[in-house]
């Protein structure tokens, strides 16, 4: 059970993290500014930070087996997609639905009942 959650938790950091490295990439694609590309990465954080702790309130409430299950699985639907965005705003949207609904489902811990 252990090395199981490790290794979700870890594939929750690696998810979580591989935006930085194609900041890069989407402003050449997209011809980006700065400000575009600050708020790619702006985005990302904020809504790990709001997104984490509610998905940890529910969590608790509701059965833990989903989100951990989950959040992986959404996370590899969406990853593929940002590839696929076509614009700025889709990447963004990509980006949004990913963290809110991937990223962080993975990085809870479930409590012994």
């Amino acid at each position: 059970m252990f090395i199981s959650l490790t290794l979700v938790h870890f594939t929750g950091d690696v998810y979580s993290s591989f935006i930085s490295p194609l900041l890069p990439v989407f402003f050449d694609k997209f011809s980006l500014s700065l400000t575009q590309v600050g708020f790619l990465a702006g985005v990302s954080r904020f809504l790990a930070f709001i997104v984490q702790p509610s998905a940890g309130y529910l969590a608790d409430r509701y059965s833990t087996r989903f989100f951990i299950l989950g959040g992986p699985l959404l996370a590899i639907v969406f990853i593929p997609l940002v590839g696929y965005a076509t614009s700025f705003w889709t990447l963004i949207l990509f980006i949004a639905v990913l963290l809110l609904f991937a990223i962080s489902l993975v990085h809870l811990i479930p409590e012994k009942r």
